[in-house]
């Protein structure tokens, strides 16, 4: 912390620094969003659907995002990162408003399952837009300063957001959360408006700007290898996530039928979910990104999860579903973002701002729905005892560690 203040007196600090402070101050407000429409939207999924359903709803995931990514980036190649940035939130803030009239006023299963979709799929094309900024502001150098705790903040409105969850939901009940999310898009807009006010927005080269070789620009998935290797790391990262998720909704899913006390549980467990993330992000990701090479960051993290699949598998229950869950999520959210985002910045606009969103965020939820439709297809969500899935973790935690070694993590020069 001492090293972000000392450069946030520096005259690069002063624009580059506090550009990306604020961006951090907005995904505060974001993922609070995020906390209170997480649990809610899992909740009311399970009022109409068994745990066993889940995979047919994430299945349908990787179709929406592929949708919402090529409208992003026609918005981008039309109106530039800020104006599609907005048009992002807005859209957010619209449609949680309108889910909740509906929810409230015509309820029944599809909009349970619509909800669904659009909880997983929203908030990683809006976190990914804050990353393609920060890394276009930051030099590498400042991002092993400012990754960590800037992600903090984001960790710390998710963690207020899970409190605000778990500790009222008796009070308000869970719809009303769809509200309480949407309000929170509205200060993040104005702050990141503010943070893009601050620094200008980055510019493409000649040879990329709006889009000349494509709103997507997927062959830089073939021209650049790292990319691509980003992308079958993030695979393996969320194939693990995808079978711990099954998993721990299952036992949950198990030991709470209602759903007010369902809500409060995973409130619960995401805000402790986030105080481990946030505790991560300001006390060990700036000291591992400083004194570790990103290869060993990369690579330790999957041995930990095969560790805690076979703690699972071992002592199968609650505790040990959910502690495992936990110390994926909470890794996921801190160490291993702020490695990963390094390796984006020496790369171009269009690699930061375009091919990220297909090889970060749609990959990110392409994994879940392939998993979970390869789980529907065979029906073994339904089929295997969920005792079963910690095996296809630890499996997949050991396909990362494969991955990891072969991505190329050779630390970029400052720019």
């Amino acid at each position: 912390m001492k090293n972000l203040f000392s450069h946030l007196k520096t005259e690069r600090g002063k624009k580059a620094g506090f550009g990306a402070v604020l961006a951090g101050f907005s995904a505060l407000f974001t993922f609070a969003g995020y906390e209170m429409i997480r649990s809610p939207a899992e909740s009311i999924f399970l009022s109409y659907f068994s745990a066993s359903h889940k995979p047919y709803a994430l299945s349908a995931v990787p179709l929406v995002m592929a949708f919402f990514i090529y409208i992003y980036g026609l918005a981008l190649s039309r109106f530039g990162p800020m104006k599609a940035m907005a048009a992002s939130m807005l859209f957010s803030f619209f449609s949680f408003i309108s889910f909740y009239l509906i929810l409230v006023f015509s309820p029944g299963p599809y909009w349970a399952f619509a909800l669904f979709v659009f909880k997983e799929a929203y908030v990683v094309i809006i976190s990914e837009q804050y990353w393609s900024y920060i890394n276009s502001v930051l030099n590498s150098g400042e991002s092993k300063i400012f990754n960590g705790p800037v992600a903090g903040l984001g960790a710390l409105g998710s963690l207020a957001g899970g409190w605000f969850v778990s500790r009222y939901v008796g009070f308000f009940k869970t719809d009303i959360y769809l509200i309480f999310s949407a309000v929170c898009l509205l200060p993040a807009l104005f702050i990141f408006l503010s943070a893009y006010l601050k620094t200008g927005e980055p510019a493409a080269s000649e040879d990329e700007r709006k889009g000349k070789k494509g709103h997507v620009h997927l062959s830089l998935l073939w021209e650049n290898k790292t990319v691509l290797m980003i992308a079958f790391m993030i695979f393996s990262t969320q194939a693990v996530s995808a079978f711990m998720d099954i998993n721990f909704t299952g036992f949950v899913k198990n030991a709470m039928p209602d759903k007010d006390l369902r809500t409060a549980f995973l409130g619960d467990f995401w805000m402790k979910v986030n105080i481990f993330s946030f505790s991560m992000q300001f006390l060990i990701a700036p000291l591992l990104l400083r004194k570790a090479k990103i290869k060993y960051i990369l690579v330790g993290i999957p041995l930990i999860h095969v560790a805690s699949s076979l703690f699972v598998l071992t002592s199968p229950g609650l505790f040990s579903a959910g502690l495992s869950f936990l110390l994926f999520k909470s890794m996921d959210y801190s160490i291993f973002r702020a490695a990963k985002e390094t390796l984006y910045i020496p790369f171009s606009y269009d690699t930061r701002y375009r091919i990220k969103q297909v090889a970060d965020a749609f990959t990110y939820r392409f994994s879940k729905g392939f998993i979970s439709i390869a789980l529907s297809l065979s029906d073994m969500a339904s089929k295997l005892s969920i005792s079963i899935f910690p095996w296809f973790s630890a499996f997949f935690s050991c396909v990362w560690i494969g991955v990891a070694f072969a991505v190329k993590t050779a630390e970029p020069r400052d720019q």
